[in-house]
């Protein structure tokens, strides 16, 4: 395994920007009929399997939220806390950006979007 000591802002922009586009092109195989599907689902899990061995050959970890409780102990920064009261129960719906993970440092924080328990 290689050592990571600092990585480049344009190469964790890079990273972050490959899952981005990955999740993307998951919804858009979702919304197509059912025989182009299989084909582009093999696809975009052979890509997510190989960004994640890449990444963790270098000792790096993407992490996503979705559904976890959001109490302000999560690295993520929450992009509509502003929609909920303060005392609301608020879990991840949606994770933006993942956080970047290295040796237990974090690299970049990531996005979330929140939802309140009682909507679910």
């Amino acid at each position: 395994m290689s050592e990571v000591s600092v990585l480049p802002p344009a190469v964790i922009a890079l990273i972050i920007d490959q899952w981005r586009l990955l999740r993307s092109f998951s919804r858009v195989i979702d919304q197509l009929p059912e025989t182009s599907r299989a084909r582009l689902n093999g696809q975009a899990r052979f890509h997510q399997t190989k960004l994640d061995s890449v990444l963790a050959d270098i000792g790096l970890i993407l992490v996503t939220y979705e559904g976890r409780t959001f109490d302000g102990t999560l690295p993520p920064t929450a992009q509509n806390t502003d929609d909920f009261a303060e005392n609301s129960s608020l879990i991840v719906q949606e994770t933006i950006e993942p956080t970047l993970i290295f040796s237990g440092r974090i690299l970049h924080s990531g996005k979330v979007n929140l939802t309140d328990q009682g909507d679910i």
